[in-house]
């Protein structure tokens, strides 16, 4: 089994992802340059489909407080789709992902992992033809401005290939709140 590290700005843990066994760290497919991805990881039936973690992570919005933070705001509200003016208020924090020309945004909502929220983004990154799912993690606990990202990237045409296996990884998501 492979666990994916999700550290803080600090290099904390905050969080891990548990990988099927049989996936291992390969090369990065075409990607969006921006996602400046460290990390790796590759199905053994597909070497272009995998799951990428953002290395360090991003800041949201340091002139703001984190109580004027939209991103944490968002998260501090129940899970839901995100409306078009929430989804505007972020992009920003979303960089090219809020581009329609760069990204085609099939859903943007924010889902609940116990104990805290993340936002999950899926659509296609057109101009490298990848599908992509994402988590984006508030690395600070609702405390600063600081996020890390978790992509998965795979060709559309087999992204539904991975759609279950994909369900599982995101599901393992398991927060650890020492470095709190």
């Amino acid at each position: 089994m492979t666990v994916i590290q999700i550290p803080n700005r600090q290099n904390q843990l905050v969080a891990t992802i548990t990988l099927p066994e049989d996936w291992i760290s390969g090369k990065k497919p075409a990607r969006p340059a921006y996602l400046q991805m460290q990390k790796f990881f590759v199905s053994p039936r597909d070497e272009r489909a995998g799951i990428c973690l953002r290395s360090p992570g991003k800041k949201t919005y340091d002139y703001l407080s984190s109580q004027e933070n939209p991103f944490l705001e968002l998260l501090r509200k129940p899970p839901h789709p995100l409306s078009e003016q929430e989804f505007l208020g972020i992009q920003l924090l979303l960089e090219q992902a809020s581009w329609p020309a760069r990204f085609s945004r099939e859903q943007a909502k924010t889902t609940f992992f116990n104990p805290r929220n993340v936002l999950e983004l899926q659509g296609l990154w057109i101009k490298e033809n990848m599908f992509s799912r994402a988590l984006i993690l508030d690395t600070t606990y609702d405390t600063g401005n600081y996020v890390q990202e978790v992509w998965f990237m795979s060709p559309p045409e087999k992204y539904h290939d991975f759609a279950w296996e994909i369900d599982q990884i995101f599901s393992s998501l398991t927060w650890y709140t020492a470095a709190v």
